[in-house]
């Protein structure tokens, strides 16, 4: 067979694909889109995210100015910035929860409602030393908070055996109230003494008085 019938294969020329054996690679234009693709999600997820946070804030500052309140008068354990501090929460005896009763200067100011101890230091005109309702500090005084006796010592005590269901309920609307406060916080429990139930109950009080905010 002569040289001369021998097709010889013409060089693809600048700028035309090839049309040799192997994998075809991917047009260049379409790869380079699917690898921006990722990278133009991110972008437009913070654009999101920075119209969200600044609509948040634009939402507290008015709420400020308004209510005077950063979301709009609303009040519960998840408002409270004091609960997103981590801490470790500590276990009492009633010995060691005795000692944040306000002697110490330098320890906090700590109340129990049914087993649950607060931080309420930021109260201190209520409960520091010389307050009136400076008796429900460094204890679990439940009961006192059901009927509200502040002036009988036997009523300052966790013991609840006795109570109205009111004064029951009594108890739970103040639980509930320290646990949502916005300047009190939960620190820990306390364990308490079991109730003798052969001792006698603490008679009803007939000079109730106001309880604290």
């Amino acid at each position: 067979m002569n040289s001369g019938n021998l097709k010889q294969r013409q060089r693809p020329q600048a700028g035309e694909p090839s049309t040799g054996s192997g994998s075809e690679s991917e047009p260049a234009p379409y790869a380079s889109a699917s690898r921006k693709l990722p990278s133009n999600r991110l972008a437009w997820w913070w654009i999101v995210i920075r119209i969200a946070f600044t609509l948040l804030g634009l939402s507290v500052c008015l709420s400020y100015l308004i209510t005077e309140t950063a979301f709009w008068g609303h009040q519960s354990k998840l408002t409270n910035w004091r609960n997103y501090i981590p801490r470790r929460q500590q276990t009492f005896t009633q010995a060691e929860l005795a000692k944040y009763d306000g002697s110490n200067p330098e320890l906090p100011l700590l109340l129990a409602v049914k087993g649950d101890v607060y931080d309420v230091s930021a109260g201190w005109g209520f409960y520091g030393p010389g307050s009136t309702y400076h008796i429900f500090v460094g204890r679990d005084a439940s009961r006192a908070f059901g009927t509200n006796c502040l002036s009988r010592e036997d009523h300052l005590t966790h013991d609840i055996r006795g109570l109205t269901p009111g004064e029951l309920a009594g108890i739970d609307g103040w639980h509930s109230l320290f646990d949502n406060h916005q300047r009190y916080f939960k620190v820990g429990t306390v364990v308490l003494d079991p109730v003798d139930p052969q001792s006698p109950i603490p008679p009803p009080c007939d000079d109730a008085k106001a309880k604290p905010n």
